[in-house]
């Protein structure tokens, strides 16, 4: 499956959220791949059409308030970039492999292993 699938999985996964078996449907939305291939549907009833309405239109909202804050897949990998750079700058020197391995066999010790690590001196992490 591509990574625009997987989304769209979970995008039926979150309108699933407003399916009431208890009150009449009002409207099936069905997704396809770009290529035309079923992917999934979700039926809504009338109150869950409108919170998903309303959703995208506060969202669109803040898109064309923010542009420079709503930049969806900016990456390759669907990750924004500067997000990405921040976290490498902090998490330089770590050895991320070498925390996890730790923390499968004791999670303080990995803790108190990071706390160390990132201790700027002054009591602060870095």
């Amino acid at each position: 499956m591509s990574p625009d699938d997987l989304h769209a999985l979970q995008l039926l996964a979150e309108l699933r959220r407003l399916e009431n078996p208890d009150q009449p449907t009002a409207i099936r939305l069905i997704a396809l791949t770009g290529d035309g291939d079923y992917i999934g549907d979700v039926t809504l009833p009338t109150p869950g059409l409108e919170h998903a309405t309303q959703a995208v239109s506060a969202v669109a909202d803040y898109a064309t308030r923010t542009p420079e804050d709503f930049t969806p897949g900016q990456g390759a990998d669907g990750l924004d970039p500067l997000l990405i750079a921040q976290l490498e700058d902090h998490c330089i020197g770590l050895d991320s492999d070498y925390l996890m391995a730790m923390a499968v066999i004791d999670p303080g010790k990995a803790v108190a292993a990071f706390d160390e690590i990132t201790d700027d001196g002054s009591g602060g992490a870095l």
